[in-house]
Formats: C-alpha cells, sequence, structure tokens
C-alpha cells in the first residue's frame, strides 16, 4: 500500500472519530448502544444498523463511490479478535 493511500485512510479514520466523538455520540449512545454505524465524513452522513453487513449495504448503496468509517454505538471496537476462549485454563 502506498504512502499517499495510508495517509488518505488515516485521514477518513480519523475524521470518522471526530464526527463520532463530537456530534453523534450523545446523539445515539445509549439508545442505539451495539448497533453498527457507517459514516462518510466528509458529508456528515450516517447510516445505522444492527448488522454490521446491513450498515455497509445502506451505505453503499445511498453512497457507491465514497468510502466510509466503521464503528459500533457505544463500543471502543466494532470488533473484537480474540477472546476469554484462547486463554489456557490453569
Amino acid at each position: 500500500m502506498s504512502e499517499q493511500r495510508k495517509s488518505q485512510l488515516s485521514e477518513l479514520a480519523r475524521l470518522g472519530m471526530k464526527f463520532y466523538e463530537e456530534k453523534l455520540k450523545l446523539i445515539l449512545e445509549p439508545e442505539h448502544n451495539g448497533e453498527y454505524i457507517a459514516i462518510e465524513p466528509y458529508s456528515e452522513k450516517y447510516f445505522l444498523d444492527k448488522n454490521s453487513t446491513q450498515v455497509a449495504l445502506k451505505a453503499l448503496a445511498e453512497m457507491p463511490d465514497k468510502k466510509f468509517y466503521f464503528a459500533r454505538v457505544g463500543y471502543e471496537y466494532a470488533y473484537k479478535i480474540g477472546g476469554s476462549w484462547l486463554k489456557k485454563k490453569a
């Protein structure tokens, strides 16, 4: 991946997080906790759904040429890799 591409993706993520924290968090939490959100930060348009695939499909259907920042309302991360089942039991 080129440095320019990495920079563009970093900017998208930075703007998406900023928009969520500054404008959406108080509106969406706690009522929509656990739902997935797709944010197009340049237009400040966002989409919500309880299913991560559906939120992506909704966003792309309405704005097919845009890139989105994805998150989960009320969570630090949209997805978690691993878990307690991976820990060895003594």
